[in-house]
């Protein structure tokens, strides 16, 4: 049973700022009195957010510019809050900070960082940021607003998405449905609700219901998208029972019953459920995944039959990964077998295995873009698994990305080092050339080059020496880069073209995007427009042929489109400033949304300017800073 909210019974004091915003006091004080007017509603939401303390400059800039004495209005404005955060918070000093009272609970940030549970059973929960304030008189603020309106859905959807997938685990498959269903509500052209719903509905037993779903799933999306939906909506409808032990094909030639697993069918012995996973991961390790596959859903099946919790939690763990890693497109599925291996491993008391689930759950949410949930992942990892080295220095990579992709660029050096130091003790070099392109993509997006450079070099070297053909294009890319911003045209050829090359190879969406983002800023550079439009816009585009693509990939292909199309007018650069924006506001890639403000102010549109400035600002990142243009 969820917890009942404890702002809801007055016990502690909380700030409500989901739905209509409220402020309650501690003990039987109840409701305190709502500052008058929207503005400190606005103030109180925005150091609620943010990272840290806040100029009152800034502050007076965004909420009380079009006043006559802004500094006055924002003393007014504090003094109105204070009133209503008595015995809740405290506001002083310059730069501001809102300074907590113990116990107190503020909504937005247990939906950023809480547990599931927490988040759903919250008073607000689903309802908009700040619903029903509106900001008067300020462009920058409603720019502002609607922006953190946009992270708060995506955080929602988030919580929605994991509470589905964790019920459906745990064998409250109604609950599930439940869940996916606002979650479909929520997002209704995100075809991975629409896959967890139709999970949810054959898991319940309701057949019908789950194709009648997924026919409902492909009209919208050839109404509204023009596109059908993946096969795996289609697979999701593909029931997997649990066969019983020894059922299967019929016994072939020369099987024998005794040796515990007939060909094709299900292990019957503790033995033979080891050798399918240790079968299995030996052909991952080959690149042979079907195999793999077939061999894990045996031995699920198996363990399951044997009702060994360890044997299944191992051989769930395995197929999850193998999922992640070695099938396009089965992500989704792939969450949906982690989160029972969870559930098994806590069963068996197996922290090893729950450590790694953690890990890969926490690997896609960082491909989604979303970091908070990544975050609770990685660090659920860590205390499962902290004396596993190599556990650790993958965790640092994903969780390292993951900070660079929210601009916590000290956050994400300080762990993409210690994960480089865990790899190398490991001996791990596959996670050393993670964690080495990590570092250097980050010092690209600084303008370090000579750093960019010695990461970016010596992880395309270790990869090279691996063998790890698949990865290289994202280094070289990376590396073309720092080359291109350099002047050097031919190096940056050689480097997004082989890039390109290789990802065309191994079938990569993601680098193969990444590589034509690269190439039309390099056709940009030597004057061909015609050309850097035609390849620009088509990166994007190539991201999202593959649904388990990197989200920042995404990202920063369309940032590179709005930098080229804005200043030479080209039809729908506008349009592109948007989306770049609604993109990134939803997964909190906050140098990105500033960037999108950035080309929004150079377009004209009111308020944008001082909104990329005060974003720009609150960003550790001095290349940032001249991208962000001066407010009038």
């Amino acid at each position: 049973m969820a917890r009942e909210h404890r702002g809801e019974r007055g016990l502690t004091p909380a700030i409500a700022l989901l739905g209509p915003p409220a402020v309650r006091r501690g003990g039987r004080g109840g409701p305190a009195p709502a500052p008058r007017g929207s503005k400190a509603w606005l103030l109180l939401a925005y150091l609620a957010l943010a990272r840290g303390p806040v100029p009152r400059s800034r502050l007076a800039g965004l909420l009380v510019d079009d006043a006559d004495d802004p500094g006055a209005a924002l003393r007014w404005n504090l003094s109105q809050l204070r009133r209503a955060l008595d015995g809740v918070a405290d506001l002083a000093g310059d730069p501001l900070v809102l300074d907590l009272r113990p116990g107190t609970e503020v909504d937005v940030r247990v939906l950023a960082s809480g547990a599931w549970a927490e988040a759903l059973a919250l008073p607000g929960f689903g309802g908009a940021l700040l619903e029903g304030v509106t900001p008067r008189g300020s462009a920058a603020l409603e720019l502002w607003l609607a922006a953190e309106r946009e992270r708060v859905a995506g955080l929602t959807a988030a919580i929605l998405h994991e509470a589905a997938h964790s019920r459906l685990a745990r064998g409250d498959a109604a609950g599930a449905v439940d869940l996916a269903g606002r979650l479909v509500a929520a997002e209704p052209l995100a075809e991975r609700g629409h896959e967890l719903w139709v999970r949810a509905l054959v898991a319940v037993g309701d057949r019908a219901a789950a194709e009648r779903r997924a026919a409902e799933c492909r009209a919208l999306f050839r109404r509204e998208l023009g596109v059908e939906p993946s096969p795996s909506l289609a697979a999701a409808l593909r029931a997997r029972p649990s066969p019983a032990p020894g059922a299967g094909a019929a016994r072939p030639a020369g099987a024998r019953a005794e040796d515990g697993v007939l060909d094709g069918g299900v292990p019957t012995s503790p033995a033979a459920v080891d050798a399918a996973v240790e079968g299995a991961e030996a052909a991952a390790h080959v690149g042979a995944y079907e195999r793999a596959i077939d061999l894990l859903r045996t031995g699920v099946a198996g363990a399951r039959g044997l009702g060994d919790d360890g044997r299944l939690a191992g051989a769930l763990g395995a197929l999850g990964r193998v999922l992640v890693h070695g099938v396009r497109g089965s992500d989704e599925e792939a969450l949906t077998v982690l989160h029972e291996a969870l559930v098994a491993a806590r069963r068996a008391g197996s922290a090893d295995v729950a450590a790694r689930a953690a890990l890969e759950l926490g690997h896609v949410e960082t491909l989604r873009g979303r970091y908070p949930r990544a975050a609770a992942w990685f660090g659920r990892a860590r205390s499962l698994g902290g004396g596993d080295a190599r556990l650790r220095a993958w965790v640092g990579v994903f969780d390292g990305i993951g900070r660079c992709d929210q601009a916590d660029y000290a956050g994400a050096v300080a762990v993409l080092d210690a994960a480089l130091d865990d790899a190398r003790a490991a001996g791990d070099l596959r996670a050393e050339a993670y964690a080495l392109t990590a570092l250097g993509r980050l010092r690209v997006q600084r303008d370090e080059a000579d750093a960019a450079l010695a990461a970016l070099d010596r992880a395309c070297a270790v990869a090279r020496d691996l063998g790890w053909t698949s990865f290289l294009p994202f280094p070289r890319s990376q590396r073309a880069e720092v080359l291109l911003r350099a002047g050097d045209l031919a190096g940056a050829e050689d480097g997004f073209e082989g890039a390109y090359a290789l990802a065309c190879q191994v079938g990569d969406p993601c680098w193969e995007g990444y590589a034509l983002r690269g190439r039309g800023l390099l056709a940009a550079a030597r004057g061909d427009d015609a050309l850097a439009l035609d390849l620009l816009t088509a990166a994007p585009g190539a991201c999202r042929r593959q649904r388990d693509a990197h989200d920042w990939v995404e990202a920063h292909c369309l940032d590179a489109l709005c930098g080229f199309a804005v200043p030479r007018g080209v039809p729908g650069a506008a349009a592109w400033a948007a989306e770049l924006e609604a993109f990134a506001a939803r997964r909190g890639m906050r140098e990105l949304v500033a960037r999108a403000a950035g080309h929004r102010a150079a377009l004209g549109e009111p308020g944008a300017a001082e909104h990329a400035a005060a974003l720009a600002a609150a960003v550790d990142n001095p290349a940032l800073a001249a991208l962000a243009p001066t407010p009038a």
